[in-house]
């Protein structure tokens, strides 16, 4: 007997079948009972959820023997052949291969005749937004006014590319992303019929990585079952579809936590070497990251979080570690990291980049919970102040205030306890920063923007060659609020020209600002530093060189032309 995928041999057969479609389900059943079945019908939604199958079932219940009937009998000829596709009466139209006006002349023609058997005839037109502008106006009119003995079912994976005339024709029921835990539920009843040896951690596992869609879940099982002879693990499912396994997130996790930037960086190096896709394992860990901030808001519940049960008490106990502002952080950096891969920036770089800002990071607090610590520091400040003499000659004198509005009032008594407060966590948390100061700190420490550079390098090498080797004559020499200065050699001055013009300025800033993860700008300087070597020199092979006194008075016109453009002499040979 011939193999079927498990995608086909489990098709949905009947209404009772379907899965994660209850609202439309109900609400067809009853069409067929209180006999008010529409001419035409219109099935919307992401692939593998459904569309087509419950267009066919539809067709059985109509067309059945015992029927018109919700739930047909899959016995008699006509829904034999209707499931195997070779019914006379239900006519499967590919609207990507018959898109023309053609094509929709000769339905208008066959719709005419009456069907062969059963009391309808019914077309089923797959993927219907690839039809022709020309074909969906020739179909207007038949499509309005149908036979009684005609019925149209459309199913659409973007039902914004149809004709308004169209839909308004239609009686539409938008197919849902099917729930996790019900495709989890459907691959276990699979397994068991298939007599599948599977733990039960990879049902959830294949459900997740199927984005909504059971037909996909259902091929996933099918190539593990193929994959794997004896027991299917969960490192099966790891190894054969190229995902993260749990583990590697909790582990990542956790070093972010530590803020172990060594670890971090080893661990993703071993992630990269086992051929993982960074893009995918960034979209993990965002999404492992987000369980964290749904397990620190307190709802952490199977229905929010589709992990086991083990897992999220995992999850739990890592949120306790992180405060909320952390983890806001964290979950911005991640996306960034994203966005830059999308740049086509070097991935072995972006990843780095990320793990190095998450272990790198300051504990950051959240509003509320400055304000929560408001009472305790406001206590300890009265305790902590020194009495005021009550005699006339310490007083000091009292200067009027105009008064508030009342309007006002309840707003700038909490503006000024926040910042109140805010001071006395700063003098709270450390003492030895008490002095007040005029200067105005950096937004980054000069260090960072050191070790951001050559990374700066490199990734404009991607962009544009030009723009990178230029940088890479520069070295960052100072910051001051946001602005970083870049030092030139005076010798380089047409370097440091073209490199200030607006487009390249611009693109240069914003790349450093997506690695420091701070809006920053550049200014670039000429100073006294020498310039850097680009060619080292071998003793052994060294050649005779004319010197630029000699050049000077033998060639003054590449004398000049050093001059102009900040050039210099690599090696000369003489004639």
């Amino acid at each position: 007997m011939e193999y079927l995928p498990f995608a086909r041999k489990w098709r949905p057969q009947d209404f009772d079948e379907v899965v994660g479609q209850e609202h439309i389900i109900t609400t067809l059943k009853n069409a067929i009972e209180l006999k008010r079945v529409h001419h035409a019908y219109l099935f919307t939604g992401p692939r593998g959820i459904g569309k087509t199958s419950t267009a066919r079932i539809l067709s059985k219940a109509l067309n059945c023997e015992k029927g018109p009937s919700p739930k047909p009998c899959n016995k008699c000829s006509p829904c034999q052949e209707i499931a195997g596709g070779s019914s006379m009466d239900v006519i499967e139209i590919d609207g990507a291969s018959n898109r023309g006006i053609d094509e929709i002349r000769n339905l208008r023609e066959t719709v005419k005749f009456s069907p062969s058997r059963g009391p309808y005839k019914i077309y089923i037109i797959d993927e219907v937004h690839m039809l022709t502008t020309e074909a969906f106006n020739a179909l207007l009119k038949t499509l309005e006014e149908p036979p009684r003995h005609v019925k149209f079912i459309f199913a659409t994976t973007e039902p914004h590319k149809l004709p308004a005339t169209i839909l308004s024709r239609c009686q539409r029921f938008d197919f849902r992303r099917i729930p996790i835990k019900d495709i989890a539920v459907k691959l276990q009843e699979i397994a068991k019929a298939e007599k599948l040896n599977v733990e039960d951690s990879v049902f959830l596992y294949i459900a997740k990585s199927s984005d909504g869609s059971m037909r996909d879940a259902e091929s996933v099982l099918d190539q593990i079952a193929s994959f794997s002879k004896g027991r299917i693990q969960l490192k099966d499912v790891v190894e054969s579809l190229g995902m993260i396994d749990e583990e590697t997130l909790f582990q990542c996790a956790g070093l972010v936590i530590e803020k172990d930037t060594k670890s971090a960086i080893h661990l993703i190096s071993e992630i990269l070497n086992s051929g993982k896709d960074p893009k995918q394992f960034l979209l993990e860990l965002l999404e492992h990251f987000r369980n964290i901030m749904i397990a620190k808001s307190g709802a952490a519940t199977d229905q929010l979080i589709d992990l086991p049960r083990e897992a999220i008490e995992r999850v739990k106990k890592q949120s306790q570690s992180l405060s909320s502002g952390d983890i806001f952080y964290i979950m911005n950096t991640i996306s960034n990291s994203l966005k830059m891969i999308k740049q086509l920036l070097p991935e072995r770089i972006v990843l780095e980049l990320c793990m190095i800002k998450l272990t790198s990071r300051d504990s950051i607090a959240s509003i509320e919970e400055l304000i929560s610590k408001l009472p305790e520091i406001t206590k300890s400040a009265q305790h902590q102040a020194p009495h005021v003499s009550s005699s006339p000659a310490s007083a000091s004198p009292v200067v009027a205030k105009p008064a508030a509005r009342p309007e006002q009032g309840i707003h700038q008594t909490l503006a000024e306890k926040i910042q109140q407060g805010m001071k006395q966590v700063k003098k709270h948390e450390n003492p030895a920063t008490s002095a007040t100061s005029n200067v105005a700190p950096a937004l980054v420490d000069m260090t960072r923007v050191k070790d951001a550079w050559p990374i700066l390098v490199k990734a404009m090498a991607v962009k544009k060659m030009s723009i990178s080797s230029y940088l890479a004559e520069g070295e960052p020499d100072s910051v001051k609020g946001n602005i970083i200065s870049v030092a030139f050699p005076r010798e380089h001055n047409f370097h440091r020209e073209v490199l200030e013009e607006s487009h390249n300025k611009r693109s240069i800033e914003e790349a450093i600002s997506q690695i420091l993860d701070v809006d920053v700008k550049l200014q670039f300087i000429a100073t006294d530093m020498k310039p850097k070597e680009t060619l080292q020199k071998d003793p052994a092979s060294a050649l005779p060189t004319m010197g630029r006194e000699e050049l000077k008075r033998k060639e003054p016109i590449i004398d000049a032309t050093l001059d102009i453009f900040g050039g210099k002499i690599l090696r000369s040979r003489n004639a």
